[in-house]
């Protein structure tokens, strides 16, 4: 089974991506690429990556790491089973220990 980027994560959006100064980080002589942070933007908080680093510009990117990737999964249905009356009024599967809500 495979899902396009547009029914997974996404494409790749060019403008999540940014040089931002290093002394805008709390500790800016430990930043490495491949590091995530949370930040506040106008949209809300945002997983950010970083994905570049030349002298004092550290280039993040506010995509998820799978935008643009097409998703292959490979699946084997074990087991199917009929919904019970419970499931069937919620709309959707409930685990082996029932639901939370």
């Amino acid at each position: 089974m495979s899902i396009p980027p547009e029914g997974g994560y996404g494409l790749r959006d060019d403008s999540l991506q940014q040089d931002v100064a290093r002394q805008m980080f709390n500790s800016p002589s430990e930043l490495e690429v491949g590091m995530q942070f949370r930040a506040r933007t106008q949209a809300g908080p945002q997983t950010m990556t970083i994905v570049g680093i030349e002298g004092d510009d550290i280039t993040v990117d506010g995509n998820h790491p799978l935008a643009g990737e097409t998703l292959n999964f490979d699946v084997t249905v074990l087991d199917v089973r009929e919904a019970t009356a419970e499931e069937l009024s919620h709309g959707y599967a409930h685990g082996a220990d029932g639901h939370g809500h």
